[in-house]
Order: structure tokens, then sequence, then C-alpha cells
């Protein structure tokens, strides 16, 4: 018998969107029912092993306001949890075989030995699983390193849209994270116990998730190839619900935001163009890449540390910190070309705008965190208003940069964000790594439909994949949600 949480019936209304009814040209997807989610995976379960599973535990995608390709830079990011999720039912076994089946990938189940897994090994999806497996015994500590004869059965079920830039891999991972230290904690003396709560943020249980989080930044970057900075996993293990987190990736160091434009009328649009991206075919390494030689050419362990520690420009109208931000970023820039071409010898092989989208995104961050901090404390209905125009206008440089300096978006992306521009949107940007995926929007709750509708009918006038538009409410950290009794 099987007893749920009920976590994510708590705090919805904190960053609910109004009701979404269906119309005649946009698809909208269904947000999951936690409870039907668990009980569709635990079902799963019996379905392909035979007997009934130990527990089942979940964890979030994530949608980045604001800070790409920064993370392994050692920028700030503004990452939230989506209510969309990754479920695994799973139970333990003792001959320390780890044996995956998703419902994302039927006939395709995986089995190996813990013990064997090695880099290169192993192809596609269950390379997220076996990799957490694999880090967890690298570099998890005497807590966290699987007993020696652990093994585990586990099933997956994704209702994070797989390759829209929500981060389903670490959603995955970090959901695989806490099953296996789950699972794992009758085999092993002086258990760690984490069956708590997402709201409990104590000390020892962000110290432990932030440790899971490396976990699975090394599995991703190791086993799965993806050389992502850390972002995701951090976002998927740390979070709050219905909050930003401002992780600065220095030293990994949180903050909570509080971020809640249902109050003023106020509504993300998030939609999935369809049109998937990859980050392990080269395009992102080789712009990492470009990045962290700039950060090696000046000196600097992260590229963050050629910027002042103060890029808030508080109390500096939005005009003069946008002029004071881009002189910043063009002499920043103009020092590390020049510093790579001394080191080399030769001018950098690489666009100059790849470097000069990480000093412009590292710039836009702190700036929104300054805006969002002056929302909490702001009542009068007029600055809110200015605060929430400057926040548009933040996410739509972003997406500016990545569009021209980074060369990450495609033409769906551009007319998607054209198009929420011109429906009202305050402002719009890609989500993720580029290359595909997804667009977001922060736009008056009342015209959502309607972009949506012209959205959905560019697409079927162009001859592209239909988008599909996703609801949100308050997300939460990864956690377990049943436990056998």
């Amino acid at each position: 018998m099987f007893h749920v949480k009920h976590l994510s019936q708590k705090d919805d209304s904190m960053t609910s969107s109004p009701e979404i009814s269906p119309s005649l040209g946009a698809h909208w997807e269904s947000l999951p029912d936690d409870a039907q989610e668990i009980e569709r995976v635990r079902a799963s379960f019996i379905s392909a092993y035979g007997y009934e599973p130990e527990g089942v535990w979940s964890a979030p995608g994530r949608l980045n306001l604001l800070g790409e390709y920064i993370d392994f830079l050692g920028g700030t990011c503004l990452p939230m949890p989506l209510p969309y999720r990754t479920y695994i039912a799973g139970s333990a076994r003792t001959d320390g075989v780890l044996r995956a089946a998703s419902a994302q990938m039927p006939a395709d189940t995986r089995t190996v030995m813990i013990s064997d897994i090695v880099p290169g090994q192993l192809k596609g999806w269950f390379t997220y699983v076996a990799g957490v497996a694999w880090a967890m015994n690298q570099e998890g500590g005497r807590d966290i390193a699987l007993p020696e004869h652990f093994g585990a059965d586990l099933y997956i079920n994704s209702r994070v849209p797989v390759g829209g830039g929500l981060s389903s891999s670490a959603a995955l991972e970090a959901s695989t994270a806490l099953a296996l230290l789950d699972l794992s904690c009758p085999q092993r003396e002086n258990c760690v116990e984490i069956d708590r709560a997402a709201q409990d943020r104590s000390a020892a249980n962000d110290a432990l998730r932030a440790r899971l989080a490396q976990v699975c930044i090394n599995a991703e970057n190791t086993i799965a190839g993806a050389q992502t900075g850390g972002l995701d996993q951090s976002a998927a293990l740390r979070s709050l619900p219905g909050q930003a987190l401002a992780i600065d990736f220095r030293d990994f160091s949180i903050e909570p935001l509080h971020v809640a434009p249902e109050q003023d009328g106020l509504a993300w649009l998030v939609i999935d163009t369809n049109t998937p991206h990859e980050l392990i075919d080269g395009g992102f390494a080789a712009r990492r890449a470009a990045s962290e030689s700039a950060s090696h050419a000046l000196g600097y362990s992260f590229l963050r540390r050629a910027l002042p520690e103060d890029l808030s420009f508080a109390d500096v109208p939005e005009r003069e910190a946008k002029a004071q931000r881009a002189n910043r970023v063009d002499s920043c820039t103009n020092a590390a070309m020049l510093a790579l071409e001394d080191a080399e010898g030769t001018p950098p092989d690489f666009p100059r705008g790849w470097v000069r989208h990480a000093f412009h995104d590292m710039m836009l961050v702190p700036r929104a965190i300054y805006v969002l901090k002056a929302l909490e404390t702001t009542a009068e209905p007029q600055e809110r208003q200015k605060l929430y125009k400057e926040l548009g206008h933040l996410l739509t440089e972003s997406f500016v940069s990545m569009r021209d300096e980074l060369r990450v978006s495609r033409v769906e992306i551009d007319e998607t964000v054209r198009l929420c521009l011109e429906h009202g949107a305050l402002g719009a940007r890609i989500v993720g790594g580029g290359f595909g995926g997804a667009v977001m929007a922060l736009m008056p709750q009342e015209l959502l439909e309607s972009t949506a509708d012209a959205i959905a009918h560019l697409y079927a006038s162009c001859g592209w994949a239909p988008p599909r538009f996703l609801p949100m409410r308050a997300g939460y950290a990864a956690d377990i949600a049943y436990k056998r009794d």
C-alpha cells in the first residue's frame, strides 16, 4: 500500500496561470496531476517487473528566467521549477544490477552492472540513469556512494517535454539520484535520511542536495557527454516552490526570490516550439570552450571575475543602466579578444559574439535580481508596472544576444518571439541552450489565448510542426512522492 504526501497540492496559487480553455488554433498541454502520474508509474513498474515498487520519486524541469551559457563561467542564473516532472518508481536489488525501463522508450529496457559502468560505454537515454549511479560512486562521498552489491529496478515516466530546453535530462538525473540514495539506505550503515518535504530547506538538507547536484553534473558531463555547467541539476534539486533561485556559480550559493506576476495580472507563456535541440552535437561545447578560453587568457578561473562584484546598477534608471552595461560589455569583450590574440599569436577562430554574449548575460541577471527585489518591497501600481516592464526588456535583451551574438536561434524561435512581442508581451526569449526548444514570454494574462492562437496559426501557415503551449503553476524540487508502507 502507498501513501501520498500531496506536496504538489501546496502553493499552487503562487505562480498559477489562469484556467485555459482549448481554442481552435493552439494546443495546450494538460498540467500533470501528481497523484495520477504517481499511480501511472507505479502501475507501469508492476507491469514491467511483476512486483510492487518500494517507492516513487520525482523531479521537475526548470524554466530559466535569465542567464544562459554562463553557469560554467561563474555567472548567476535565475531558474524556477516547473510543474512538469519526471517520475521514477523503483525497488532495490542486492546483485549489483541496474535495470531501467521508460514509458517514453517502450521495448528498450536497459540493464548494466553498476560496477561495469565506464565513460563511453553507454548510449542514449540510459546514460543519464547509469551515469548517476557511476557518479555517486566516483565522488559522492561515503554517505552517497552506493553499497557494493546494491542494484535497482527503475521505471521512468517523464512529463517534461524532451528537447524543449526545459531540462528533461536534469529532471531524470535528480529523480534517479534521490531514488538510488533512498533505496540503498537499508544496505548501508548510517543511512542518510532524505525523505523530507520539498519545503524543508534546512542547511543539512540543502547541503546534501547541493552534493547530489554535483553528482548529477558529473554524470551528465562524463557519462552522457553533455558539457553543461550545473544550472539544471541545481534547480531540480534545490528549488523552492513558486520562487526563482538565484544561483551564483562561483560557489553554488543560492538566494530564493519571490516571483508572482499573477498578482499584477501577468503570466508566463511557455511555448514548446517542437524544434528539439541537442546539446551533445558540438554547438554548445564549442561556445563553452570559446568563453572558457577567454577566461584563461585573462588569467581568471571564471570569466565572471573579469567583471565588478556589484552589477545591479542599483538606483540607476533603466536607460542609463542599459548604457553602462553596454559599455562594460564592450570593454570586457575587447580585453578578452586581445588577450586571446596575445596568447595564441593569431586572432581567435570563433566569433567575437560568443564571448560578448557571456559578458552580456552575466550583467543582465544582477539587474533582474535588483528588479525582483524591488517588486517585493514596492506596492505602488505605477512603480510595479515600470519594474515589470524593465524585467521584460531584460528578457528580450537576452534573446537578442542569443540570436545575434551567440547564434543559437532559428526561424521558428525568432518568429515565436516576434509574435509574442507584437501581441503585447513585456518580454520574450529562448529558454535553455537554444538551437531549438522553448520560448518563454511575460505577458498580460488576458492575452495568453490570443497570442497562442496567433503562434499556432503562423506555424500551420508555414508548414512547421505544431507548437505546444504549457500552462504554468508553482513547481517544487525533487522529492520522494510515495513510499510503500
